[in-house]
């Protein structure tokens, strides 16, 4: 097989993956938008989005940064949210139907291969896909061939897994619990988390600059909360909806288990590293 042969089939694999995500992600899409704040308010001051930028969202699944961005960029900008997948796109245009956002639009399409003209946008952003990307450095080259000079893209991924503690714990669960591959063949969202990883990519893409910023977090949760059933959720996506009770309450044993070793006093102590890459045309 070609090596362009490759890369579609993986596209087409990662698409598939996510597919099976999808209702999960848009029954979890306002819930994920109140927790969004933390990842969202670094990156778009990265990229430095002001009133009436044009902007691009990358992989913007069921909704944030691209509403966030919206409402900042004003009426005399715009934001176009683009997905690999329709049916996560599809939560983006309903969200911001219901809040009345009149100033986006939406398109379904690979990173990979923007059906935009050169010089199209003030800013690219991308929280949380560049991950899944069959080929990242094609992405980042092509946010460059859509940026006008001056432009900044900024990309956003998970850190290394030992720093995120979910990762690590709800893999490791779902492997000896229930045998399933949390991933199925899709790239693993820590595959860009080591230090230097996105700047290596900037550069191989033709930016005149780039930089890598860290955000860590050490958030505190209640153990009684079960606050991993949303992330199980949008990892599973139609495999939890097939299970039955039993293998429901197996995994959340587990979980409740692993995750007392955590345990700080009466709660459970999170670590959470992400970074963000920026660059600029």
């Amino acid at each position: 097989m070609s090596e362009d042969g490759a890369a579609r089939q993986q596209q087409d694999e990662t698409r598939d993956n996510w597919v099976l995500r999808a209702g999960a992600w848009n029954e979890q899409a306002d819930h994920l938008a109140r927790l969004a704040g933390g990842l969202n308010e670094p990156l778009i001051a990265a990229a430095g989005v002001t009133p009436g930028h044009q902007v691009l969202d990358l992989a913007s699944g069921v909704g944030e940064p691209a509403i966030s961005i919206a409402a900042l960029v004003g009426p005399d900008g715009s934001v176009t949210a683009s997905d690999l997948v329709a049916e996560m796109l599809a939560g983006t245009e309903r969200r911001a139907k219901e809040q009345g956002v009149a100033n986006m639009a939406f398109r379904v399409t690979p990173m990979e291969e923007l059906p935009f003209d050169d010089d199209r946008f003030d800013v690219v952003t991308c929280r949380l896909g560049l991950m899944y990307t069959p080929s990242p450095e094609r992405a980042l080259a092509q946010a460059r061939r859509v940026l006008r000079p001056s432009g900044r893209a900024a990309f956003l991924v998970w850190g290394p897994k030992a720093d995120n503690s979910q990762f690590g714990i709800v893999d490791r669960v779902l492997d000896e619990v229930t045998s399933i591959d949390p991933h199925e063949g899709a790239f693993t969202p820590t595959r860009l988390g080591n230090d230097g990883a996105l700047n290596a990519l900037f550069e191989a893409a033709g930016f005149s600059a780039w930089e890598e910023q860290e955000l860590r977090f050490s958030p505190r949760v209640d153990l009684d909360s079960k606050f991993w059933r949303p992330q199980l959720a949008l990892r599973l996506g139609a495999h939890l909806a097939k299970m039955d009770d039993a293998e429901r309450q197996r995994i959340d044993d587990a979980m409740r288990e692993t995750y007392v070793d955590l345990l700080d006093g009466d709660r459970v102590q999170l670590q959470v590293h992400a970074r963000i890459g920026v660059g600029t045309v």
